[in-house]
């Protein structure tokens, strides 16, 4: 009994926490659903971007359970050569959200623009937009365990309603940074999501009212890169809330550059990151650049809350975790960016 609790426990906290969105604990290496504002936010003519996260698995009993998600996206960083410091951003961006019996697919398309506020190219203030489709479906076989509710005459899942969720919806978000000196770059963003509310529920209400809309959620994220010689230090802080729900994300990467050459600088990095929502977990992140390239990967455990109920309940002598890798190419295109439009482009 206690296996059948927690296992739902997951399912629906997990829509809770999340408001019905994707987050990733290398929020950077999504820059699409992070913030609108990112779009075209890095030093070369197009970026793509792949992320897949998997979570909880190793306290599964059943792969119907699993929690995946896996995102896409792609997005070009234009007309430089003819706004001087200044670039227009445009994507678009693919994920696929399965939560147990839940399944979302979301598609995305943004648009952005980066204002140079400074001759030199350092300071950049950009302001982005999403628009957002998504289909949400529930595995028609899906049941609720009656016995949880003990002898009721009706089941919990009596008033579900299985037909696919069509939601349109949009997004906004806005990012400045600024290089001070040579060595130290400080950047800040903030996005909106669900700006529209949509009604977005699998539960029919009889009334008829639309009592079941998606929350606004706020994102605020905060960091530095310093480079000391060939180290970087990059520390990092993401705020979120939505409904009565909130989650910090904040710990600190090192990297070191292993080669300096043109075409083929590789730099390696290695972090301890902390968040602080259902009881908290820690967060290892790696990750190597070379040439046009970003591998990353990140690595969860639950230390706390749900970590600590879901390791009795399931008798298994292991605490919930999560895994990420992601993947970025930054195509340069033939004409080399112009050095006073260079885009800084967070990483971590």
């Amino acid at each position: 009994m206690k296996r059948i609790f927690i296992l739902f426990s997951f399912v629906f906290i997990g829509l809770s926490l999340t408001a019905q969105d994707v987050h990733f604990s290398q929020y950077y290496a999504s820059p699409l659903t992070l913030n609108p504002a990112l779009t075209g936010k890095f030093n070369g003519l197009y970026r793509v971007t792949a992320i897949y996260r998997d979570q909880w698995r190793n306290i599964q009993q059943q792969k119907s359970n699993t929690y995946m998600t896996p995102s896409l996206s792609v997005d070009f960083s234009l007309l430089k050569d003819k706004l001087k410091n200044s670039a227009l951003g445009v994507g678009a961006v693919v994920t696929y959200d399965k939560v147990g019996a839940f399944n979302t697919i979301d598609v995305g398309a943004n648009v952005a623009y980066h204002l140079g506020l400074d001759k030199k190219g350092k300071v950049h203030i950009a302001l982005g937009f999403q628009g957002l489709y998504s289909n949400r479906r529930l595995d028609p076989d899906f049941k609720f365990e009656d016995e949880i509710v003990g002898n009721l005459t009706t089941s919990p899942d009596d008033n579900l309603n299985t037909d696919a969720k069509h939601v349109f919806d949009l997004g906004a978000g806005m990012l400045v940074d600024a290089q001070i000196g040579k060595a130290t770059t400080l950047y800040g963003g903030y996005s909106a999501n669900h700006i529209l509310t949509p009604k977005d529920d699998f539960i029919d209400n009889p009334t008829g009212a639309s009592d079941y809309k998606t929350p606004l959620r706020h994102v605020v994220h905060v960091g530095a890169e310093i480079e000391i010689k060939k180290t970087m230090i990059i520390p990092g802080l993401l705020f979120q809330t939505t409904a009565n729900t909130n989650e910090i994300n904040f710990g600190v990467t090192a990297g070191y550059k292993i080669i300096e050459k043109p075409k083929k600088n590789t730099s390696v990095f290695l972090g301890a990151w902390y968040r602080l929502n259902e009881g908290g977990a820690l967060i290892a992140k790696a990750g190597i650049d070379f040439e046009n390239f970003r591998i990353t990967g990140a690595y969860d455990i639950g230390l706390a809350g749900m970590g600590k109920d879901s390791k009795s309940a399931t008798n298994v002598n292991r605490l919930p975790s999560a895994f990420e890798i992601g993947i970025s190419y930054f195509g340069q295109g033939k004409k080399p960016t112009p050095a006073n439009t260079y885009l800084f482009n967070p990483r971590f």
